[in-house]
C-alpha cells in the first residue's frame, strides 16, 4: 500500500486503474486540490497499516510551485550534440524537458537552456564530453552552478573556467561555480561515496560556501552538501520540530545526521548542551563555523560519524545524568532498526523523527514500538508539493506500559 497509490485512488477513485505518475504528477491540480488529496491519502495509509494515532492535518507549502533550490540535469552526449536531461526518481530519463518543471525556479530553466547552447559549442566540445551533470543550488536569491565531469586534464579544467566565466554575465544571482570530479559516473549526481585520489571537488570562481537564513539566523553549507530543497518550507519544518521536541534546559540534544547545524543551532540555547552527528565531514565543518551566528552562549559541540548499528552510542557524548531528547533527520530510507535499538537503550525522554519517504513511516514505527516507544504525534510537512511525498514529523515517548 504505496502512498502515491493512495493519492491517486484520492484523486480517481472511479477509474479503478493506477498509471505511473509522471515526475511532477500533482502539478495540474489547484494546490488546494493537492492538499485535500494529500490528507485524503495519508488518513487511508495510516489507516490500511493500522498504525497507532491519527496524523495532523499537512502543514501546507507557503510555495507550492517553483520551490526547489537544488536541481539538476544529466548530460547525455550523442554525435557531438549534448542534451541536458531532466530525470526522474528511479534515475530514468523524463520525457519533459527543462522549460516545463512547475517545481523549479524559472531561473533555472533559463540558465539549463544557456549552458546547453553554449556546451554545443565548437569550443566546448570536449567540455560536453564528459560532462555527466549540470546542477544549480543556492537560495531563491542567489545560486551556484556545479559541473560533474567523469574526466579531467588541462584542457576540461580550462574549459570549465571558461564556461564558469560567462555565468554572471548571463545571472547576476550565480555568485560562483564548481567542478565536482565523479569518474564511476554515478547515478547520485553528488556522490561523495565514490573514493578518488587526489581532486574530487573544485571552486571555479566565487566563495567556497553558500549562505541562507532562516528565523533570522545566517547558515553557510557547501555546495555538494546536503540542504532542504524547499527553502520556503524550512522555517515551518524548523518551528514544527521545537514544538514537539518542547526543549528545556534540563535536558541534553542530540541531533544526528544534523549536516550543516540547522535544527542543532536553532535549537540549542534551550537545550543545558547539544550535540551534532553527522558522516560528512564538510558538513560537520560548517556547523562548526555556523556557531559563530548564535549567541556565544549555546554549547553545542559537532563530531564526525556515521550512523550505524550500535556503533553510533559510542560517537554520542556520554550521560551525565541530564534528561536526553533525540532528533534525527536521516535519508529517504529512515533509521535502520539497529541504530534505532541502540539509541533506545540510552532512554531519551523523547524523540522526533523525520521521515521524508512516507512509505518508510510504518517501518520507523514498528522500530521504535519494538524498542519500548510508543507514538506521541505525526505532524506531516509538504514539503515535496506537486509530488506524492510527504516529510513526517514522528515524536515518541518511552511506553511506561511496555514489558
Amino acid at each position: 500500500m504505496l502512498f502515491a497509490e493512495l493519492i491517486q485512488d484520492a484523486l480517481q477513485p472511479q477509474t479503478g486503474a493506477r498509471r505511473r505518475l509522471a515526475m511532477e504528477p500533482l502539478v495540474h491540480l489547484k494546490y488546494g486540490d493537492e492538499l485535500a488529496a494529500k490528507n485524503q491519502a495519508l488518513q487511508a495509509f495510516w489507516k490500511g497499516h493500522q498504525l497507532p494515532l491519527a496524523p495532523a492535518a499537512v502543514i501546507a507549502a507557503p510555495r507550492p510551485r517553483h520551490y526547489r533550490t537544488t536541481t539538476r540535469r544529466q548530460a547525455v552526449y550523442h554525435r557531438g550534440h549534448l542534451s541536458l536531461v531532466a530525470l526522474q526518481e528511479d534515475g530514468t530519463p523524463a520525457t519533459q524537458t527543462a522549460t516545463t518543471s512547475h517545481l523549479e525556479p524559472t531561473e533555472h530553466a533559463a540558465l539549463y537552456r544557456f549552458l546547453g547552447e553554449r556546451l554545443n559549442e565548437p569550443h566546448f566540445r570536449p567540455l560536453a564530453s564528459v560532462l555527466n551533470f549540470a546542477i544549480i543550488r543556492g537560495s531563491y536569491s542567489e545560486r551556484t552552478v556545479i559541473f560533474n565531469v567523469c574526466e579531467l586534464d588541462g584542457t576540461i579544467v580550462r574549459k570549465l573556467k571558461m564556461m564558469a566565466a560567462l555565468l554572471p554575465e548571463f545571472d547576476r544571482a550565480i555568485i560562483s561555480a564548481f567542478m565536482f570530479f565523479d569518474p564511476s559516473r554515478s547515478r547520485y549526481y553528488l556522490d561523495s561515496r565514490q573514493e578518488v585520489d587526489g581532486l574530487k571537488t573544485k571552486k571555479l570562481f566565487g566563495p567556497s560556501v553558500l549562505v541562507v537564513t532562516f528565523h533570522g539566523n545566517r547558515y553557510l553549507y557547501y555546495p555538494t552538501g546536503f540542504t532542504q530543497v524547499n527553502e520556503a518550507m524550512v522555517p515551518l519544518l524548523l518551528s514544527a520540530v521545537r514544538d514537539l521536541l518542547c526543549p528545556t534546559p534540563a535536558e541534553h540534544l542530540l541531533d544526528l545526521y544534523c549536516g550543516y547545524g540547522l535544527f542543532t543551532h536553532f535549537l540549542a540555547s534551550g537545550y543545558a548542551h547539544a550535540a551534532g552527528l553527522d558522516a560528512a565531514p564538510e558538513s560537520i565543518e560548517a556547523a562548526q563555523q555556523n556557531s559563530r551566528f548564535f549567541p556565544p552562549g549555546n554549547r553545542v559541540t559537532f563530531r564526525v560519524s556515521r550512523i550505524e548499528g550500535e556503533s553510533v552510542v559510542h560517537h554520542l557524548p556520554r550521560p551525565d545524568g541530564h534528561a536526553e531528547a533525540l532528533l534525527a533527520d536521516p535519508p529517504r530510507q529512515g533509521m535502520p532498526t539497529p541504530v534505532i535499538a541502540a539509541l533506545a537503550g540510552r532512554a531519551p525522554a523523547r524523540v522526533v523523527q523525520a521521515c521524508c519517504g512516507i512509505d518508510e513511516v510504518p517501518r520507523q514505527i514498528v522500530a521504535w514500538q519494538s524498542s519500548g516507544y510508543r507514538l506521541t504525534a505525526a505532524v506531516p510537512l509538504d514539503l515535496f508539493a506537486g509530488t506524492p511525498h510527504l516529510e513526517t514529523l514522528l515524536c515518541f515517548a518511552p511506553d511506561r506500559q511496555a514489558p
